[in-house]
């Protein structure tokens, strides 16, 4: 059952027992860019609510009426609430989810457990990058254009992977009939604002993650000022390995990035029981 908030219904699926992680997915993607690891994380014992965030997905909204990453922060907070979680949850995202997250984390730091950042920063774009996503956006969004030759050359770039990995993406684009939906996504995406000021401000533990051939965001110099800037992070703590570990590794790369936050978890914990029993 969705959750209705801030004139949207929010979807989301809620997998597993335990302790709560609320993922949150990139541009153009959807919550099924965790099936490839929401298992794994539920035989690990955790809870997984992955999100659809407006414009994707099941989520449905205005697809005129604007929104912001912190609002959609809030429709996190608004899922939580509706499954009566109400304390400190680790919340994860991949570029955009990520500009999520780091807004939760902001606004809610009493609700932040820990945070998983892969593929994301905290920056606002250039100016050259918010034309850039407005030409975009112009293609994707008009009916009567083509689509295929700009979803074949956005691929490669915003999933990375193999051919597979990314003609399961590109199958879907081009099958969507609702592309005028994504219209207020792409202007949030391209006017996003600047927190890397407020980082200092984030004080849970924090793993940072990105693919070693990312090229899109969440590069190597964007992963570096979020694992330098946030208190509770150690530096950049996991690089996936690999030419086609690209943008959108948490969809090609599953077992490693499983290995990776597991890995942060299990020790975040470990610490915590080990704190409590001290």
């Amino acid at each position: 059952m969705p959750v209705h908030h801030n004139h949207a219904d929010i979807h989301f699926t809620d997998t597993g027992v335990g302790r709560p992680v609320v993922l949150s997915h990139g541009f153009l993607m959807d919550a099924t860019m965790f099936d490839r690891t929401r298992d794994m994380f539920a035989r690990n014992g955790f809870r997984v609510i992955a999100v659809d965030a407006r414009g994707f997905g099941r989520t449905e909204a205005d697809p005129a009426a604007s929104f912001t990453y912190w609002d959609l922060a809030d429709d996190l907070a608004a899922v939580l609430d509706h499954l009566a979680i109400a304390g400190p949850v680790t919340v994860g995202g991949m570029s955009q989810g990520g500009y999520t997250a780091l807004r939760f984390a902001l606004r809610y730091p009493d609700r932040t457990r820990a945070l998983i950042l892969a593929s994301t920063t905290a920056r606002a774009n250039t100016a050259d990058e918010t034309a850039q996503y407005r030409s975009m956006a112009a293609t994707w969004t008009d009916p009567r254009a083509l689509l295929e030759q700009q979803a074949r050359a956005l691929a490669p770039l915003l999933i990375g992977g193999t051919a597979q990995d990314q003609d399961h993406w590109i199958n879907r684009w081009l099958g969507d009939p609702r592309r005028t939906r994504t219209t207020a996504a792409w202007e949030t995406l391209a006017t996003r604002d600047e927190i890397t000021h407020r980082l200092h401000e984030i004080d849970c533990p924090a793993l940072v993650l990105r693919g070693h051939a990312d090229q899109a965001g969440g590069t190597a110099d964007d992963a570096s000022s979020l694992a330098e800037r946030l208190p509770g992070a150690a530096g950049v703590s996991a690089v996936i390995a690999g030419p086609t570990a690209g943008h959108g590794v948490w969809w090609t790369h599953p077992e490693a990035v499983a290995h990776c936050t597991l890995s942060f978890l299990h020790s975040l914990y470990a610490a915590e029981q080990s704190r409590a029993s001290a």
